[in-house]
């Protein structure tokens, strides 16, 4: 969400891209809800070599698309002591 008006030119930036199936779409929505916007531009620290979005701004090109671990994911908490409770309340929940 944003607040106000956006115009000019304006910069995207995400953590990383992937597909950039949802990048292109903000950037896209961005420019029909604000008309005024004269550019977007978009920058992400990690830039997968499968992207279909050509970006302006990037930290590190990962050649080989591989799994980036953030550190907001629950699972990189879990500890070898709770590793086979984490996996089974995984198992159970994709068993509906």
């Amino acid at each position: 969400m944003t607040r106000g008006e956006l115009s000019g030119n304006v910069l995207l930036v995400d953590d990383l891209v992937d597909s950039g199936v949802t990048l292109a779409r903000v950037q896209e929505r961005l420019k029909e809800r604000y008309p005024a916007i004269t550019s977007v531009r978009l920058a992400v620290l990690w830039y997968k070599a499968c992207s279909k979005v050509m970006l302006d701004y990037h930290v590190q090109f990962l050649e080989t698309n591989p799994w980036i671990h953030q550190p907001f994911e629950e699972w990189d908490t879990v500890g070898p002591h709770n590793l086979g409770a984490w996996i089974k309340r995984g198992l159970q929940n994709t068993r509906g």
